[in-house]
């Protein structure tokens, strides 16, 4: 049976502001879809639609139609940031909006593993996963090229 999700879908869900305030807002699953299991976590990156100028290095707009992306789902013009990912439970997602373009997900996995995070996500168990199954902070074995 396949996976109920897959990484760089866009899911709605219950995700945390740095305030612990809960609200309903669009994540991007991060987990590599072989790791999901249907009751296991999830590593989700946080999507907002306030968007400083200039846009800061850890973030990435997304694909957008005010009338609704064929791909994506999304309605507005938002960003994932790439230092705010959470870990949340399959039962804290209430819909699926879509998937994102591979190069948009590159992007995001690509600065998930260089952006130097806020203490309070670098140390979490998600942001070191994601590092790990990238291959980012493994030492070079000796003799190796």
């Amino acid at each position: 049976m396949p996976a109920p999700f897959q990484l760089g879908q866009i899911v709605w869900a219950s995700i945390a502001d740095a305030r612990g305030f809960r609200k309903l807002r669009p994540g991007i699953i991060a987990t590599p879809t072989e790791r999901i299991h249907s009751t296991g976590p999830l590593d989700v990156v946080a999507v907002t639609s306030r968007l400083p100028d200039p846009l800061p290095p850890d973030h990435v707009l997304l694909p957008w139609h005010p009338r609704r992306h064929p791909r994506t789902g999304l309605k507005r013009k938002c960003a994932a940031v790439c230092t705010w990912v959470v870990r949340i439970s399959p039962t804290d997602i209430e819909d699926v909006a879509g998937i994102l373009p591979g190069a948009v997900m590159l992007d995001i996995l690509t600065k998930l593993a260089n952006v130097t995070p806020p203490a309070k996500t670098s140390g979490s168990p998600a942001m070191a996963e994601i590092k790990g199954v990238l291959g980012y902070g493994r030492k070079k074995e000796e003799g190796a090229s």
